[in-house]
C-alpha cells in the first residue's frame, strides 16, 4: 500500500501516534510511538525501549497505527500492517488504511 500526500500530512501535523500491538493473551498494548518518518511505503520510528512492543512483534508481527490531527479540520487514519524492530529503528508496513474522521 502507498502512503498519500493527504496521510503523510495527517502524520507530519498529529501532536502524537499510537502504534497498537498485541499481547501473548490478545490484549492490545498501545503505545505513544512519536510522529516518525513517513515514506511512501513505511513509516519509520526511532526506538526508545519499546520492550514490550517488541517482545509482541517477534510473536506476532501484525500492527496499528493510528494518527489524527485539526490542521485543516479534523482527519485520522487506522493503518493495518506489520511491523518489526531493526536495530534502533521499528519499520511499519501497512497493507490497509481507514479514514476515521
Amino acid at each position: 500500500m502507498k502512503t498519500t500526500e493527504e496521510m503523510k500530512k495527517v502524520f507530519e501535523n498529529a501532536a502524537g501516534v499510537t502504534l497498537i500491538t498485541m499481547n501473548a493473551d490478545g490484549t492490545p498494548h498501545p503505545i505513544i510511538a512519536g510522529k516518525g518518518e513517513v515514506t511512501e511505503d513505511a513509516i519509520t520510528f526511532g526506538i526508545y525501549k519499546m520492550e514490550v512492543t517488541q517482545k509482541n512483534l517477534k510473536a506476532n508481527p501484525k500492527a496499528y497505527v493510528v494518527a489524527a490531527s485539526m490542521q485543516d479540520g479534523p482527519k485520522g487514519y487506522r493503518f493495518t500492517g506489520k511491523a518489526e524492530a531493526q536495530g534502533k529503528q521499528l519499520i511499519f508496513t501497512p497493507v490497509k488504511a481507514e479514514e476515521l474522521i
